[in-house]
């Protein structure tokens, strides 16, 4: 028993390295970036989603099993959320993450890391599928950034329905689709699990119906509606 618990804890100390590796850097570059340049709020946003799900990606391909890997992204939010909360009334805070509304960043930040740990306990430890779990996240969050960084700045042309909140446009929906489906494709050929066709194929459709989930869920919803769609296409193509 202890034996097991020295290796699952040796397992989440690789995962984080894998994390901090790629993390690190990350916000050397960006920190920088959001307070010395007028780079609007809602790039800089993404671009820290992006930094998110493309490292737990990374952990999720490296990692030695899925329980250090879903442990790992638990263990984060638990570690990152009293911090955020220390140091949320400090000025510097709101000029770093430009908060939606009062405790924004922290509780979006802990029900991402958890929605990680739950595609990964699903995809990877019922189905041992660990490369679905890891196209699911990076499909899910380059293709919710794409949407934003296309459609704030070039959506012209609004989807009109009463499904829909008429903030989302067409051009970041197309601007979604496709870059999802490219991570989708980049993480399933690289994974060299199915087939070419079968990866097209789980891939397009994951796109699709993570695209139009996305459309469609309010935008409080969308972080647990768009992973699920696209992972459960995954799952059932893949």
């Amino acid at each position: 028993m202890a034996g097991n618990a020295h290796i699952l804890l040796s397992q989440i100390l690789h995962c984080f390295a894998v994390l901090a590796a790629f993390i690190v850097p990350a916000l050397m570059i960006l920190i920088p970036i959001r307070f010395l340049t007028k780079l609007p709020s809602y790039v800089f946003r993404k671009l820290l989603h992006i930094v998110a799900f493309s490292c737990v990606t990374l952990m999720i391909l490296s990692a030695k099993s899925w329980q250090a890997a879903a442990l790992t992204a638990v263990l984060l939010a638990v570690a990152v959320y009293p911090i955020l909360a220390a140091f949320e009334s400090a000025s510097w805070y709101e000029k770093l993450f430009v908060q939606k509304s009062a405790g924004e960043i922290k509780k979006s930040l802990l029900l991402l890391f958890f929605m990680f740990a739950v595609l990964i306990s699903v995809s990877w430890g019922v189905f041992d599928k660990p490369h679905l779990a890891a196209a699911a996240i990076l499909m899910w969050g380059t293709g919710d950034a794409a949407a934003a960084l296309v459609g704030i700045p070039y959506g012209k042309h609004k989807v009109h329905s009463r499904y829909t909140d008429g903030k989302k446009s067409w051009e970041g929906s197309l601007a979604m689709l496709a870059v999802s489906f490219l991570s989708g494709m980049i993480v399933l050929s690289a994974a060299r699990e199915m087939p070419m066709p079968q990866a097209v194929l789980s891939a397009g459709l994951g796109a699709l119906l993570g695209t139009a989930t996305e459309l469609f869920s309010p935008s409080e919803y969308d972080t647990v509606t768009v992973p699920t769609i696209i992972a459960a296409v995954l799952l059932l193509f893949g």
